[in-house]
């Protein structure tokens, strides 16, 4: 019972986040929610409590999979910068999507009205960053990294990653193929290696774009 439960608010929380994606925050209902899940507002009533917990547990869970995927592309092991530059081309790859700008944007919608955009970007600081943070301390200490702040090199990474966010979402991004995407992360983590690499890491010039 409680397996088919999850299932049941999962597909929810599917179809709630395709819905808000489309029409935004404010145009989207309950009852156009229930009908695209098939059953009655009440049956929503029964998992989230109101609209706004609805879209920040649906924005939550895509926010998850996407952060735990991408997570998983670094470890305590092994060439630091090809960790840094598989995560910085994954997570670029992941804002480039117009799924995650659309999520963005609602969330943007909603931030001057409620609390639903900080508590958002709270946990993709929490799923993601404090993770990275505790990654780059770890390289800190195996003499990878300079021993600066960890928290500091995540925030500067992250800066880094996300140079192209606030174009995407005014839909003015660059549209990259795969190996011009590459070729941006691994300059991206040539200039943050420059900043926080050791003294023994030697960084090539940095790649131009085309």
């Amino acid at each position: 019972m409680r397996r088919k439960s999850e299932a049941k608010r999962n597909a929810i929380l599917q179809t709630a986040l395709a819905v808000f994606r489309e029409v935004g925050f404010e145009a989207a209902s309950m009852s156009q929610i229930a009908a695209r899940v098939g059953g009655s507002k009440a049956t929503l009533y029964n998992y989230f409590s109101s609209k706004e917990e609805l879209l920040l547990e649906a924005m939550h869970a895509s926010a998850r999979e996407h952060g735990e995927n991408i997570i998983a592309l670094i470890g305590s092991n092994g060439d630091v910068r090809a960790q840094l530059t598989r995560f910085a081309h994954s997570l670029m790859q992941v804002l480039a999507t117009e799924e995650t700008q659309q999520v963005l944007r609602v969330a943007i919608s909603v931030s001057g009205k409620s609390t639903i955009g900080r508590r958002f970007f709270d946990l993709g600081t929490e799923v993601v960053w404090q993770r990275v943070a505790q990654f780059m301390g770890q390289q800190a200490q195996a003499g990878y990294l300079r021993k600066d702040d960890p928290d500091v090199m995540a925030m500067h990474f992250r800066t880094l990653c996300e140079c192209d966010l606030m174009a995407h979402l005014l839909g003015a991004g660059p549209t990259l193929n795969r190996e011009q995407m590459n070729a941006k992360a691994t300059l991206l983590v040539d200039l943050f290696l420059r900043a926080h690499g050791n003294n023994s890491e030697k960084c090539p010039e940095p790649a131009h774009l085309v």
